[in-house]
């Protein structure tokens, strides 16, 4: 796959997902008991997919300029890759503030989890 083609695609996930962040946000009533629980995962979703679309482009151009051009469609693998535990972190700590747990060492602990996941899948390649 080209790399033209996989941001596209990014893209196109981007939009549709800020598309339904929206349609939730203003047309599904998330306090009412009986939409709650979807409300709230199809909201999870739409985070995930969104910040994660938004991120990876974001991190792939910084190492584009960090080793001067010399990248490749791999590299935009380890970047979506990488997208990917920082919206799942970021969302736990969203999941966390919403339970009212505010424990600093287990935000550290989150982080430091997602890193060792992060490293363990680099030797993996």
């Amino acid at each position: 796959m080209s790399l033209k083609s996989y941001l596209f695609i990014l893209f196109i996930i981007a939009l549709t997902s800020i598309g339904s962040i929206v349609l939730l946000l203003f047309y599904m009533n998330p306090l009412a008991p009986e939409t709650q629980k979807i409300a709230f995962s199809l909201m999870g979703m739409a985070l995930f997919l969104s910040g994660s679309s938004i991120f990876a482009p974001i991190i792939f151009f910084a190492k584009k300029i960090y080793y001067r051009g010399d990248v490749s469609v791999m590299t935009m693998n380890a970047s979506l890759r990488q997208a990917i535990l920082i919206t799942l972190g970021g969302l736990a700590m969203i999941f966390l503030l919403y339970l009212g747990i505010l424990e600093p060492r287990l935000i550290a602990m989150i982080w430091a989890t997602l890193g060792c996941l992060e490293v363990m899948m680099q030797v993996m390649d």
